[in-house]
């Protein structure tokens, strides 16, 4: 028995009449009776009694149109499934993200993408960027939302936001009422809390890097990997930080943000994926977020 016989079977069944039905088929009528013939000769049962004026089922009939209305939903509900996994609107993603886009970046591409790929689950991972790498390699991770800069072959990794630092300060500080930006060189003699080198190199890195150009080594007081146990730590008065302009939509009653003088450092985020990793979930995400925030 193959699937076109009970389509012809289902056919038939829907017209009670072999014409009709071998037009909505779009074939001859004789070849459609024989086959009909040749599935009652496989089941050893009647399916139709036909008499010159009607054609009416069985109750064998009754009962295998039943069950064929079933079988041609499910392959056609089948059919439509894989085709929906191949265009990546079904399925799973397991996303990594870092600390810093929680406060913005992170919500936005969830409604984003949830909003046009309603039946694809996003499962969430809270890593550093080393974590995220890490994970990448070994597919625990489909896409990661880290800092670059990384220097792995197997990866590969785009831009899609550059966003400047600010300093963030306890409202006791001196300096905190301050309202133009600020000369960084104002805290070489400031406490650091620093997020550690191994948790994502081109963050820490970046920081480093902007207070030298400012003349100073920071300090470190004080090591964090969340940027909220940062700001709350410069909310207990034990440190300033340097951190992403996006940290302004977490709000402490304790902490100011000041924007930096002449800052000639950006801190980027990018989307990283595996090159060997076509799932067809990972292309819609990626081009779904390449469009929204490249362009």
């Amino acid at each position: 028995m193959e699937l076109r016989h009970i389509k012809y079977f289902v056919a038939v069944a829907k017209e009670l009449h072999f014409g009709r039905a071998a037009e909505k088929l779009k074939m001859a009528q004789p070849p459609l009776s024989q086959q009909i013939k040749n599935l009652e000769t496989e089941l050893g049962v009647v399916l139709f009694y036909r008499t010159k004026r009607q054609v009416k089922l069985t109750r064998a009939g009754e009962a295998f149109l039943n069950r064929a209305n079933k079988i041609l939903k499910d392959v056609n509900d089948t059919c439509e499934e894989v085709r929906r996994i191949d265009r990546g609107e079904l399925g799973q993603l397991k996303l990594g993200f870092a600390g810093l886009v929680t406060f913005d970046l992170l919500p936005l591409v969830l409604q984003t993408f949830q909003m046009k790929y309603p039946e694809v689950k996003v499962v969430l991972h809270h890593l550093t960027t080393t974590e995220q790498i890490k994970a990448l390699q070994q597919n625990e991770i489909d896409v990661g939302i880290l800092i670059p800069p990384i220097d792995n072959r197997e990866i590969d990794i785009e831009v899609i936001r550059e966003e400047p630092f600010v300093v963030a300060l306890n409202k006791s500080h001196p300096l905190a009422k301050i309202t133009k930006p600020m000369n960084l060189s104002k805290l070489a003699n400031d406490k650091f809390i620093m997020p550690p080198r191994n948790a994502g190199p081109g963050y820490y890195d970046s920081i480093i890097s902007l207070c030298h150009k400012a003349g100073f080594s920071p300090d470190t007081t004080q090591e964090a990997k969340e940027l909220q146990t940062v700001v709350s730590l410069v909310g207990s008065g034990i440190g300033v930080a340097l951190l992403p302009l996006s940290i302004q939509h977490l709000k402490n009653d304790r902490v100011t943000y000041v924007s930096i003088k002449d800052s000639p450092n950006n801190i980027k985020t990018s989307v990283a994926s595996n090159k060997d990793n076509k799932s067809p979930v990972v292309e819609s995400f990626l081009t779904l977020l390449k469009e929204t925030f490249t362009n």
